[in-house]
């Protein structure tokens, strides 16, 4: 293995799914949804309950290396990372036989930056891949089904910060919108990001995910901007866009925008991991505090009784949660919501950061390449590397770009430090003029 240490390693893309793989990939979701359901509603009083738990534990897990299986069919690498990388045959000490692929030479340090390769030899680059096999997963935290009442939460309180950063709603649907109309200059990716620019309200999806949304202070924000918009606009579809095109776009316009953008938010999942929607809350500066609390309805019924346990642990203190212990779950699920009346938790699932890398299909140069300094010189080069490295470090750590370009971390959108608004200095035909 020391030998892998002398090179760098690319990740494979994942293609799209074909139809067939697309529904078998469906199947297999609802059958994991449906096994989760299950397992949650058990209650720890049946004595039979731990013998079935069990065995939905064990079908569950079935279904994960189905998933996994299917996923890594769908990992492939292009023709540019086939053309510079190279494979290791080994045996290793149990006598199995493990295929290295994509593997670079460290020197060769052009392909290495662009494909975003990580370097073998640390525990990272040495994990399971999932090309190699099945990867048996830990029973998560949170199930299925709350994980999606979750986050949906979070996406109306995104939608509910737009409302007042109208800004940020404009730059967040031109980032989705430029890659689209400059598909040659950003490369094309079938990654999901955080509109589902489709014509598809998500006030239905939301409230199909969390029931319990029309008590949030999010969700009746939001009810007030679309009462508020049902009364001002023309009842006709016909008189539409006379209507806006009489209105002002610096401020009517763009608070409009801002709430139909917020009806395409794209951010309901059915597990925790790092999501593309991350990129907004971080642009909007979202405290989830303000809009969801933890209690028995929202958090404590739907997760185990060691999970309370944790969580009044690090939230309250260990001997509080010890005598929690002792109690039924049911009644453990009520302490901890007194317990916690008045201190600032949120799960992991709320406040994560990290956004998923999105390849794309069709590789270009970055712009710290031969072109930039053809145009800038030596020392602009270097700036904009320095640039580059910043916008990589405000990426999750660890992420591996398995493209050559495109990823969901550099979202350009920004607001002033002491989080205030500045106005949004909407586009003059003398500003286009001028800017040309």
């Amino acid at each position: 293995m020391l030998e892998l240490n002398r090179y760098g390693k690319l990740r494979p893309i994942q293609r799209p799914f074909t139809d067939e793989e697309q529904r078998e990939m469906d199947t297999l979701t609802e059958q994991q949804d449906d096994l989760a359901g299950k397992l949650e509603a058990l209650s720890e009083d049946d004595e039979n309950a731990y013998e079935e738990a069990g065995r939905l534990e064990a079908e569950i897990g079935r279904v994960n290396a189905e998933i996994i299986a299917l996923e890594s069919r769908a990992m492939v690498w292009d023709t540019q990372q086939m053309a510079e990388a190279g494979a290791f045959v080994i045996i290793d000490p149990q006598g199995k036989l493990l295929i290295e692929r994509g593997l670079v030479r460290r020197e060769n340090s052009a392909a290495l930056d662009a494909a975003g390769a990580t370097v073998t030899g640390t525990p990272q680059a040495e994990a399971a891949d999932p090309a190699d096999g099945p990867v048996p997963k830990l029973k998560p935290v949170h199930s299925a089904k709350l994980c999606q009442r979750l986050t949906a939460h979070r996406t109306v309180a995104i939608h509910a910060e737009m409302v007042t950063q109208p800004a940020v709603a404009l730059a967040a649907l031109l980032r989705h919108l430029v890659p689209q109309a400059l598909p040659e200059h950003y490369g094309y990716t079938s990654a999901r990001d955080y509109l589902a620019l489709s014509g598809d309200n998500n006030h239905d999806s939301l409230l199909r995910a969390a029931d319990d949304l029309p008590i949030s202070a999010a969700w009746n924000a939001i009810e007030a901007q679309r009462a508020r918009w049902t009364a001002e606009l023309p009842s006709r579809r016909g008189d539409l866009l006379p209507w806006l095109a009489k209105q002002d776009p610096g401020t009517t316009l763009l608070e409009l925008l801002a709430f139909c953008t917020g009806t395409l938010l794209d951010g309901i999942v059915g597990e925790e991991k790092p999501q593309a929607i991350s990129a907004l809350a971080g642009a909007l500066h979202l405290d989830m505090t303000r809009y969801w609390t933890p209690t028995r309805s929202t958090y404590f019924d739907h997760v185990s009784k060691a999970r309370i346990g944790e969580v009044v642990s690090a939230a309250v203190s260990p001997k509080v949660a010890a005598d929690l212990g002792k109690m039924k779950k049911a009644d453990a699920a009520a302490a901890a919501e007194l317990r916690l009346a008045k201190v600032v938790w949120l799960p992991e699932i709320l406040t994560d950061t990290e956004i998923p890398v999105t390849p794309s299909w069709e590789a270009r140069d970055d712009e710290d390449g031969d072109a930039g300094e053809d145009e800038q010189g030596p020392e602009n080069g270097k700036g904009s590397d320095d640039a580059q490295e910043d916008d990589e470090g405000a990426a999750e750590p660890g992420s591996n770009h398995s493209g050559i370009n495109n990823t969901a971390c550099d979202v350009p959108v920004s607001s002033t430090a002491a989080g205030t608004q500045a106005p949004w200095p909407f586009p003059t035909a003398a500003g286009l003029a001028h800017a040309s």
